[in-house]
This record gives structure tokens, sequence and C-alpha cells, in this order.
């Protein structure tokens, strides 16, 4: 169901979560205690544009959260779609690569579960994208695509934290990660109730 006229397309409870996600950015992230923001900080300072690749390319979580609470700032659904959409592209590109090398890299635990929702999880992204631009919707909702995003974090996070029986141990920062995107998720899960009884 389209947001009310003149509410904001992405409600505050889903901005705070957005905002928790992307503030993990500052949290530590290795057992060590660095932080994503500790590790980017001087990559930026040496290259400013390798920096911000890299930035993009391992921060899209963050990313992805801080465009969330972006869209509680708009006023359109279809202005905010792209600020959200882009950090999804770029996390379920790196998803999918990670598959890939995981088919003949050392077998982490539940490597081949992982490499199993790259390759779906890609596949049915590209699909349900296709899909939706031929329809007469025009493109994804960002109700869908923050489930998606969300979807991502959740279950990239807790196969990471699997790695703990592998002996590799993350900072505070995945758990927090993962308990927002599955708050976000869990409020996105579902249709609600009159917004099913509208389109019927």
């Amino acid at each position: 169901m389209p947001p009310r006229t003149g509410s904001p397309p992405v409600p505050r409870t889903h901005a705070v979560l957005g905002l928790t996600l992307f503030a993990t950015i500052a949290l530590p992230i290795t057992q060590g205690g660095e932080s994503l923001l500790d590790i980017l900080l001087p990559l930026l300072r040496e290259s400013p544009l390798g920096g911000l690749t890299v930035l993009v390319m391992i921060a899209c979580p963050q990313l992805f959260g801080l465009a969330v609470a972006v869209g509680h700032l708009l006023r359109d659904e279809q202005t905010a779609i792209p600020f959200v959409q882009l950090p999804i592209s770029v996390m379920q590109g790196m998803i999918f690569l990670i598959g890939v090398s995981l088919i003949s890299a050392p077998k982490p635990v539940a490597a081949l579960s992982f490499i199993g929702f790259a390759f779906v999880s890609s596949g049915y992204y590209l699909y349900a994208s296709a899909e939706a631009a031929a329809s007469a919707r025009g493109g994804l909702s960002l109700r869908w695509l923050v489930r998606w995003g969300a979807l991502l974090i959740a279950a990239t996070g807790l196969w990471l934290r699997m790695q703990a029986l592998r002996g590799l141990h993350m900072g505070i920062a995945l758990d927090v990660a993962v308990a927002a995107a599955l708050l976000l998720l869990a409020l996105n899960a579902r249709t609600p109730v009159a917004a099913r009884r509208t389109a019927s």
C-alpha cells in the first residue's frame, strides 16, 4: 500500500534501525577492536578514489542502513527507491562473488549453504527486478527492497558468526548489524492486513 500523502515512505522505526545499521561502521568488527571506520579512514587519506571504492564494497550494509534512514526524510517513495536499491545491488554482487570464491577456496563452516544462498538470492533478485520492471508497477517497491536488504544482511551476518567454529572471531558490530537487520526484516515480513484487504 503506498504511503499516505505527506507521510514519509519509510516509517520512523525503520529509520531508527537503519541508523543502527549505519552506526555499526564505528563499532568493533575485528577481535582486536578495529572498526570499519578505522580501516577505511587511512585508505581514504591515501587515495580518496580507492578508499571510496573500498567503502562502497565492504560497507554496503552500513550504506544500506543510511539509505533507509534517509528515506524517512523524503516524502516520495520513488525518490527513496534509488538510494536504497544501489547499496543492495552492490551487496548482492559482493555476496555472489564471495559465493563463487568459496567454490575453490578452503571450505569454511557451511560453505555449500552460503554458495547456494549466494546463487539463489542473486538469481531471484535479477528475476524479481526484471519481472517488476516489465509489470505495471515499473520496478521493485521500497518495502520489497528494504525487506530484501535486511534479509541479505541477516543471512550473511549469521553465516559469518558461524565461522567462530573455525576460529574466526568478529566484533560486536556484526551482532548489532544482524539484530537490526532481523528486526527490520520482521517489520517488513508481511503486507499489512489493511493493505491486503484494500488490494482485494
